[in-house]
């Protein structure tokens, strides 16, 4: 057996206390009774401590080293132990107790935020968040940054990035957007989706979200979709993706939020079956993983040629919607409306939320903002970017679940997937230039399958950037994502 072969055995041994990690995180955002969540927490810290400490040992180390004298950087082998170098460039470096640390807070504050959300309770969560983020400070130290602390918590979902980048992105469509919308709301075309919103049977909904899924190219026998209060995807490995979604008093939150984590659910499922529980499988980064789910979300999911093909689906459901023609539903599934919930936002407003989001981490990492001053700040950014106040934390700071789980850091991304998705989005139509047709026909087999071609079978043999540098012929820029949503959105709203 040559030195590789030994580190992917050993590796496999990582990736299975991943899967483990993955399946309690998904149980407990969906199955888990109440009760097991002390439980949970100590689960969470083991299995963190495990994971740790095999993917650091000496052994581990050895078998790096030992592969990488014997194995071609270029090939496949050669891939997977640079990408396996640069996930221990980040793990040698954090202490196991800190580690600990992490998951077993975080277990705990998810617990705390599903309570205190519900109740409006900012001061019983603010405990957890001032030490989950005094958890991140102290991570981005023992990491090491050359410019901002905050480098170093990007950095970790997305390689290579930085706080000047992400600056540097809201710096280009801040004011496009702010003008856009302001245009919109003075003399747009008004867009009525009132028939879209009630309380939806939500079991209906999902099973239109599941077939829906399915007939995009989701591989059911491979994964599920559940209802959870905030959507998600985890995966086991390619073959078992799980997938949850939010219900809402619109019938975008669970049409929407579904195809966001099919995309996220295709690009697991699209990783190629022979580096499963290999340091190549799976999705090379957020921003790129967020492009797929975004690009399935948006572009794709609120196209005319997609209710082309599913208006008709959703009518045999709901009999109530069968005055929709597809125009105004394309209209009404677009609509700009500036609103207080991220994951509820229209595609053009979605980024300020982001852009609030970013400078409240940068704010709280710095110190330049206390934990206790956070419920004001975040209402003032509020009112300047999206231009209304949250009445309430529920609807303000406590809406989102990631800073109780300690991810710090994470949310620049979901800008940045936003336009990594149309420059690829462009690129696939010089190829297939018919999509709507494709789409409102039903199939979606050329688009998936570029879309597995050129990303998703990719795994993690390149950096982000190189990825999308090979696909789009340039790094990620605002051009195709902003030319894209002037062209839509004055059409839709006749400007």
């Amino acid at each position: 057996m040559t030195a590789y072969d030994q580190l992917l055995a050993k590796y496999a041994e990582v990736a299975t206390i991943r899967a483990a990690q993955n399946l309690m995180g998904w149980d407990q955002q969906v199955l888990m009774p109440p009760g097991g969540a002390a439980a949970r927490a100590a689960h969470a810290q083991i299995l963190s401590r495990m994971r740790h400490e095999l993917l650091t040992s000496d052994e581990m180390l050895r078998l790096i080293a030992d592969a990488g004298r014997e194995t071609d950087p270029d090939t496949n082998a050669g891939r997977s132990i640079a990408a396996l170098q640069r996930d221990l460039d980040v793990e040698t470096k954090l202490p196991v107790d800190l580690v600990e640390r992490k998951a077993k807070v975080s277990s705990e504050a998810y617990e705390v935020w599903k309570t205190a959300k519900a109740a409006n309770d900012f001061p019983s969560m603010a405990p957890y968040y001032k030490e989950l983020f005094g958890i991140a400070r102290e991570t981005a130290e023992r990491l090491g940054y050359d410019g901002h602390p905050y480098d170093a918590l990007l950095g970790l979902y997305e390689f290579g990035a930085k706080e000047a980048d992400a600056r540097s992105m809201f710096d280009a469509i801040k004011g496009p957007i702010v003008n856009l919308v302001r245009e919109i709301k003075k003399i747009g075309r008004p867009v009525d989706d009132s028939i879209l919103a009630k309380d939806w049977d939500r079991e209906k909904l999902r099973g239109f979200a599941e077939r829906t899924a399915a007939a995009c190219g989701f591989d059911f026998d491979r994964g599920r979709l559940n209802l959870s209060p905030n959507a998600f995807c985890s995966n086991l490995g390619r073959s078992d993706v799980r997938m949850t979604t939010r219900p809402s008093d619109h019938l975008k939150g669970i049409v929407s939020s579904s195809l966001h984590e099919m995309g996220h659910g295709l690009y697991e499922q699209g990783s190629p079956a022979e580096w499963d529980g290999t340091p190549l499988a799976g999705g090379i980064s957020l921003a790129v993983h967020e492009s797929q789910s975004r690009l399935w979300e948006n572009v794709i999911g609120r196209s005319r040629g997609f209710w082309t093909r599913f208006l008709p689906d959703l009518q045999a459901v709901f009999p109530e919607l069968s005055t929709l023609d597809v125009e105004r539903m394309y209209r009404a599934i677009n609509k700009v409306e500036p609103s207080f919930i991220r994951v509820g936002a229209d595609e053009l407003t979605y980024n300020l939320h982001i852009l609030v989001r970013f400078e409240l981490e940068v704010d709280l990492i710095t110190g330049a903002l206390e934990m206790d001053e956070l419920p004001e700040a975040w209402n003032a950014k509020y009112r300047e970017y999206v231009g209304i106040e949250p009445p309430t934390h529920t609807l303000g700071c406590l809406q989102d679940v990631h800073w109780s789980r300690g991810y710090v850091g994470y949310f620049p991304t979901y800008a940045m997937g936003n336009l990594i998705g149309l420059q690829i989005w462009r690129r696939l139509r010089d190829d297939i230039p018919n999509t709507e047709e494709l789409m409102a026909g039903g199939d979606f087999a050329p688009i998936l399958g570029w879309l597995q071609e050129k990303i998703y079978r990719q795994g993690r043999r390149y950096t982000p950037r190189d990825l999308i540098t090979r696909v789009t012929g340039r790094p990620m820029e605002a051009g195709d994502w902003l030319e894209y949503a002037q062209a839509k959105y004055r059409a839709i709203y006749s400007l």
